[in-house]
């Protein structure tokens, strides 16, 4: 045998391996049964030279004895040191093995985890002459399982070649050959080639087994044929080949893949009727069918079929059962399968746990999905990143925004590192808050998580940017860091603030932002959302700009040669200021969660009160300002006297607007229009004054602003007080709009203006004009300060428009629904009347707050200059008009009319719109004219410009 003698070789563990060598040559099989080994031969030869008194094994060509199995070799190759050779190590043994133990001992190296050591095996075979003795190993047995092993590896190349070597050598391949080569194919995912091989086994004359249809199935499962998937059953009928429990189940599957769960269902009654029996794979497949369709009721049904035929439930059965009920919103229904989990002595995974706390989030049920997550570790369940962003997202949506910090904040701390979808559900509770520190808290979690890579701003083409931001609060601060990048390429390149020629063509004009989409989690925010914050956002920046969905999520484009002098302003600062802050503060959780806290409950109190005053003071009832003739032209005329009087007097905001509400309520309760002297409205502001534990006299300074004698407003007031049969309480839609805001975190006495317009848009000015406008009168007035402050964040490009803080202390959830709706569209009407007005007054900009503030300063001084122009009427004569509903007269018995352009009115108003107290202070002026004039006609513009 050559080389092959001697002794034998030490290996690790004590164990003794065969001889490595060449022997004779053997006569290998190519297509029919496998050639025996050749070690026996030789064997024989030298047993017929043992003589009388010799032993086998003695003298010069003695051959060691050595009948080696396929386990024997498999434990030598196993204790090799990896340095060391295979091939060196079991050649010998190789003499001993055909060629099917051949492959059952390469199928046993790849099973414990030694595939490398099968390769290095069959490629030195290989590579031998066909002249070696071991030659004959290389047959479609081998190749077939050498074929199988390339899958594992996805070494597709690997697995065509060997098939050409089997072509050039003359070995045929069986069907076994080409359905392992078609699981290459799969695990390569070169699933067209799979079906290009299947169609070469029928043109070689090769009959599918079960194995091959079992794998077609799948490849037709990853493709999406599933009505070839199910043809297959046909096809196994036809050749007379019965399907097994798999081969219903895969098909299941490609159907499930589909999202075709009725075809899944019809697979599953005729596997019932072949007399088949399901498996929990089969269940636990049909569960899934039908919960991605969110059918749970379906999923259910399949369960209790599951459970009348006694098949086994797993925690991966439960864990689709409650996926299901997430699909369908059925939390509840979550609940109760968890607690049969527990009867049935399943201990709850991981996995199981992160389902229910998905549905319970998903329904915005925050408690029950922290009462799982509490629960986890006394059960022994640890619960890794997916659990940590499951109940993210269930804070999310259930607006406890201080609880997804802390939880944020916590993941951290066990060592989880917060993936792009935690950011988006984190950044997107703190921003929907609208609390100002809030989203100070959130730009800075942008910023971390841009820094980290999980926000990532880059191109993915061109110039070009992409943000994985699929959350609106996320998204928000995603076009504000990119225009803040912009600025920097704007004055890099040179743009001007006009139209211009692109400086540098590798540049676009119109750079783009594009807000991908995540994977499908719980924390996305509707596409058309994004873009509706985005545009109002471009809408506020005055940007020439487009925020539109694609199928990727939401492009983003601005054109940079009209926007270059805005981004080189101050503008964009405004804007971007929470992120420009960002840096420079220091935000502790605790305090901010604490104080936040503190607000909620100190502003809940107050609302308690509002709404207690209002189900005793519900809005209509009588006949209101918009059902008299004249539209509410005099209602007009007396909201615009009464101001002008409060103003002159020096009352507080708050006391004006109160006093308005008195003298709607007193006009639904039959006080006559004509009646209302100066006197009448007097003691009406007189009588707002008189509320609170804050209330402070107020007669002289309206006697004062009025003209009237000693004693006169005090009639006057008791008489209006009897008509409010003694309530003359008053919570106006102004007070309520800076609860609104204190709860937003607005500080009127620390904040600067600039700051505080964030949060306020011009609702400020827009609640001074809103006054005047009748379509607001049959609105509860906490629902009309909700509507102008959507309005006025929405011009502002402040997101959000209704922040969740006001929701839920409020319980107004949608703006774009119900009386919310309508509300808001008469604010928007306001808004139109306004910003009109305001162009005919010569292009002005809507007043920011800061400009708010310095007219009320100028308007109550104007308004105490005319002070001593004010009529001055007997105390009888007042009276008896009071009460018989004649008009007022002037001292000289003129009389006066007030008339409001048609022009003026909203279309969803009904009234007169923005005559603010600058107007009213001049109307003022009018009411007494100068003795012996006629008659004097007034007319008053959208905002009050006398004409």
């Amino acid at each position: 045998m050559g080389d092959l003698g001697g002794v034998y070789q030490r290996y690790p563990g004590g164990q003794r391996g065969p001889y490595g060598g060449r022997g004779p040559p053997g006569m290998g099989g190519r297509g029919g049964e496998p050639e025996r080994g050749q070690g026996y031969r030789k064997l024989w030869q030298q047993v017929t030279k043992v003589g009388r008194g010799q032993k086998l094994g003695e003298g010069g060509e003695a051959v060691p004895f050595s009948d080696m199995t396929v386990e024997d070799l498999l434990g030598i190759v196993r204790s090799l040191p990896s340095e060391e050779s295979a091939v060196a190590a079991i050649s010998g043994g190789l003499l001993y093995l055909d060629s099917r133990a051949l492959a059952a001992l390469l199928k046993e190296l790849s099973k414990i985890g030694l595939a490398n050591r099968a390769a290095e095996l069959f490629d030195w075979l290989r590579q031998l002459p066909e002249t070696h003795e071991l030659a004959h190993l290389c047959d479609v047995y081998t190749y077939t399982t050498a074929i199988s092993h390339c899958g594992s590896h996805q070494q597709l190349r690997k697995a065509l070649e060997m098939i050409a070597e089997m072509r050039s050598r003359g070995i045929p391949r069986n069907v076994h050959t080409f359905s392992a080569l078609m699981n290459v194919c799969i695990k390569a995912n070169e699933l067209e080639l799979a079906i290009d091989v299947y169609k070469s086994l029928l043109s070689e004359g090769c009959t599918p087994n079960l194995v091959t249809f079992n794998t077609l199935i799948e490849v037709y499962s990853k493709t999406g044929a599933w009505q070839d998937a199910v043809s297959v059953l046909d096809a196994l009928e036809a050749q007379g080949t019965k399907p097994e429990t798999r081969t219903y189940n895969t098909i299941m599957t490609a159907c499930n893949r589909s999202g075709q769960p009725e075809s899944a269902m019809a697979v599953y009654e005729r596997m019932l009727a072949d007399g088949m029996q399901p498996t929990t794979g089969t269940y636990t497949g049909l569960i899934t069918a039908w919960g991605k369709n969110g059918k749970a009721e379906e999923a259910l049904q399949v369960y209790h079929d599951m459970r009348a035929r006694g098949v086994e439930r797993t925690g991966i059965t439960y864990s689709s059962l409650l996926q299901a009920c997430e699909k369908a919103g059925r939390w509840q229904l979550a609940l109760e399968l968890f607690q049969e989990m527990h009867r049935d002595g399943i201990k709850p995974s991981t996995a199981v746990y992160n389902a229910l706390i998905g549905v319970c989030g998903q329904a915005g049920q925050w408690q029950p999905a922290l009462d799982a997550f509490e629960a986890m570790v006394p059960c022994g369940v640890k619960p890794d990143a997916v659990t940590y962003g499951a109940l993210i997202a269930a804070f999310d949506r259930g607006s406890q925004w201080c609880r997804a910090l802390q939880a944020l904040e916590e993941m951290q701390a066990q060592g989880h590192r917060p993936d792009v979808g935690v950011y988006n559900a984190v950044i997107e509770a703190l921003s929907r808050s609208g609390v100002l520190l809030l989203q100070l808290k959130a730009a800075q979690l942008f910023q971390a998580a841009v820094r980290q890579g999980q926000l990532r701003m880059m191109p993915p083409a061109g110039a070009d940017v992409s943000c994985i931001a699929f959350t609106t609060g996320t998204a928000v601060f995603a076009v504000l860091h990119w225009l803040l990048e912009l600025r920097g390429k704007v004055a890099k390149n040179g743009y001007g603030g006009g139209p211009a020629p692109n400086p540098n063509p590798g540049q676009p004009e119109r750079p783009a932002l594009l807000l991908l989409k995540g994977k499908a989690g719980r924390t996305e925010s509707p596409p058309s959302a994004i873009a509706d914050a985005v545009t109002a956002l471009l809408a506020a920046a005055q940007f020439i700009g487009t925020a539109s969905i694609t199928p990727q999520g939401v492009r983003v484009e601005v054109e940079v040669s009209c926007a270059a002098g805005w981004l080189e302003g101050e503008g964009l600062d405004a804007l971007a200021a929470l992120l420009l802050a960002a840096p420079t503060r220091k935000l502790p959780s605790e305090v901010l969660c604490s104080e936040d806290a503190g607000a909620a409950q100190y502003c809940a109190k107050a609302w308690e009160a509002v709404k207690a005053y209002e189900d005793s003071h519900p809005q209509g009832g009588g006949k209101s300002a918009a059902e008299d003739d004249d539209g509410g032209v005099r209602r007009g005329e007396m909201v615009g006297r009464l101001v002008a009087i409060a103003r002159a007097a020096g009352l507080a905001g708050e006391n004006v607007h109160d006093a308005v509400m008195l003298l709607d309520r007193l006009l639904r309760l039959g006080l006559s229009r004509e009646a209302a002297s100066p006197a009448v409205l007097a003691g009406v502001a007189v009588l707002s004054t008189k509320q609170g534990k804050c209330a402070e006299p107020a007669e002289e300074a309206l006697e004062r602003a009025t003209g009237c004698g000693p004693g006169v407003l005090d009639e006057a007031s008791r008489r209006l007080a009897d008509m409010l049969g003694g309530d003359n309480g008053a919570i106006s839609a102004w007070r309520i709009l800076h609860l609104y805001l204190q709860r937003l975190g607005c500080d009127f006495g620390l904040q600067d203006a600039a700051a505080l317009e964030r949060v306020t848009g011009d609702s400020l000015a827009m609640m001074e004009e809103a006054v005047y406008a009748t379509g607001f009168l049959d609105f509860p007035v906490s629902l009309v300060a909700a509507g102008v402050l959507v309005s006025a964040r929405r011009a502002a490009g402040a997101w959000p428009f209704w922040p969740a803080a006001l929701a839920l202390l409020t319980g107004y959830d949608d703006p774009s629904t119900g009386a919310f709706r309508a509300v808001v569209e008469c604010a928007d009407a306001l808004r139109r009347r306004r910003a009109s007005a305001l162009g005919r007054m010569g292009g002005l900009q809507a007043p920011n707050l800061a400009q708010a503030q310095q007219a009320q300063a100028a308007q109550a001084a104007q308004a105490a200059q005319v002070q001593q122009q004010m009529a001055a009427s007997s105390q009888a004569q007042m009276m008896h008009r009071m009460g018989n509903g004649a008009p007022p007269a002037s001292p000289d018995g003129a009389g006066l009319m007030l008339r409001v352009p048609s022009s003026a009115l909203g279309p969803a108003l009904g009234g007169p719109v923005g005559v603010d107290a600058v107007t009213t202070a001049a109307m003022l002026c009018t009411m007494s004219p100068p003795s012996g004039s006629a008659q004097r006609t007034l007319s008053i513009g959208a905002m009050g410009g006398l004409v």
